[in-house]
């Protein structure tokens, strides 16, 4: 059966821990496939006391093409177990070209996973939708839900994000619109017929027309902290990559203007929701690696993985290309949003087999460690002279191979992929180095 895209050797309920065997130059304690691509993150849920993350990922090399969704699972976001790839692209169907990114459809009873299915390479989509198993493991094949209405002048969208607001589900997408970036609202509540209900947010919101210039508002997000919610996009413009945006505001009745919880449930006399900024924006990562974050509520509160980019001279002998950031837990206070490392995964990492404290100088870090700053330093890889972090004092940096996250006292993470060969300045003051040997 294609619908679970099993390899001919493997049970279906096989699971081998995640980078079991994983040569010492790849990160270590970033998800990852031992294997092939990866990019964004998808379907995330908790269920049944564990999470299961999906990403897009190319089984056969480590390039962006035929994309299939892999999976991992894990009971407390340190343990990382992969399963069997969830599902790959149907010949001749709706996602022939690809299975892109998508989330986890809550509410239905069972489970169900929403994407954009791609046919051709001009990247037009169909929104697909697949039934799983109770275990997530084996999927159905797709079924259109719902298609780009061009006839609205949307160029192109993609990425639907599943949300309940008056008592009713509905989905956003991003999506250009010939004038710019937007994202685009569906009714999903007939789950098998995905209704356009026009524009979510857009520049026509004069905070959000503040933000840099897009052509797709790619991957959007939300997180509901209240009577308040963060949207979340990640910026797509002449075929780059950028970083990826926040900004803070309310659901309003499109109808009336008046405020309502996303989260409440309580009915709406419109009953059609639209994002309005209320003037705090943001990055979610300062770095140029970190895109197309994913975020989910579950236990713990929101709950944040990011797709940690390679680099374009990445050692072309790496059997794999692409991880995720650690998970960070999402709050929301006066300065804005803020992310940290997930509580849990933290005092994991916290502690190495080996711990040194180093004073002013330059200091070879190991390849997988936990760096404490008392003091500013800068941090560079040996390898790639444009992967160069300045830290303050009260940062706390993961080194894992190549992949750098930085967590300073105030502002935004850091998210920086180098080619490995880690150093760090220290002009006084001291560091703590945890090496991390497991």
């Amino acid at each position: 059966m294609r619908n679970a895209r099993r390899t001919a050797e493997s049970d279906p309920h096989e699971v081998t821990p995640i980078m079991s065997s994983a040569p010492v130059t790849l990160p270590r304690f970033h998800i990852r496939p031992d294997v092939g691509w990866l990019n964004d993150p998808n379907g995330m849920t908790h269920t049944a006391g564990a999470w299961h993350v999906f990403y897009q990922h190319n089984p056969s090399a480590p390039v962006h093409e035929r994309i299939h969704w892999g999976h991992v699972s894990s009971p407390d976001l340190v343990t990382w177990t992969h399963h069997p790839v969830a599902f790959g692209p149907v010949p001749g169907g709706p996602d022939a070209f690809g299975c892109w990114s998508g989330s986890f459809v809550p509410g239905l009873g069972r489970p169900a996973v929403a994407y954009s299915g791609v046919a051709e390479s001009d990247g037009q989509s169909t929104i697909c939708l697949r039934w799983g198993s109770a275990d997530l493991v084996t999927w159905s094949e797709p079924v259109v839900v719902g298609t780009t209405p061009h006839e609205t002048g949307v160029v192109i969208m993609r990425d639907p994000v599943p949300f309940t607001w008056g008592g009713r589900r509905w989905a956003i997408l991003g999506a250009d619109v010939g004038s710019g970036p937007a994202v685009l609202l569906f009714d999903a509540e007939d789950v098998l017929d995905w209704r356009y209900a026009g524009h979510f947010a857009d520049l026509s919101d004069p905070v959000l027309a503040g933000l840099p210039d897009a052509e797709i508002w790619e991957c959007p997000q939300l997180a509901v902290f209240g009577d308040e919610a963060v949207l979340v996009v990640s910026r797509w413009r002449d075929n780059q990559l950028l970083e990826v945006l926040w900004a803070r505001g309310v659901i309003e009745d499109s109808g009336s203007g008046a405020a309502s919880d996303p989260g409440s449930g309580a009915a709406s006399d419109s009953g059609t929701p639209r994002f309005r900024a209320t003037g705090q924006t943001g990055v979610v990562d300062a770095g140029a690696s970190c895109y197309a974050p994913q975020v989910v509520d579950g236990p713990g509160g929101p709950l944040l993985l990011g797709w940690v980019k390679s680099r374009p001279d990445q050692d072309a002998a790496d059997p794999v290309a692409g991880c995720l950031t650690l998970p960070r837990r999402l709050t929301l206070g006066p300065e804005g949003l803020r992310s940290a490392v997930d509580p849990v995964v933290a005092e994991a990492l916290g502690g190495g087999a080996t711990s040194q404290r180093v004073g002013g100088g330059r200091h070879t870090l190991p390849a997988y460690a936990v760096c404490l700053l008392a003091a500013s330093g800068r941090l560079a890889s040996e390898r790639a002279a444009d992967a160069v972090l300045d830290l303050v004092a009260g940062t706390t940096v993961y080194v894992d191979a190549d992949v750098v996250e930085a967590y300073p006292p105030s502002g935004p993470p850091v998210t920086v992929r180098g080619l490995g060969g880690w150093s760090l300045d220290l002009a006084d003051g001291t560091a703590v180095v945890n090496r991390l040997d497991a």
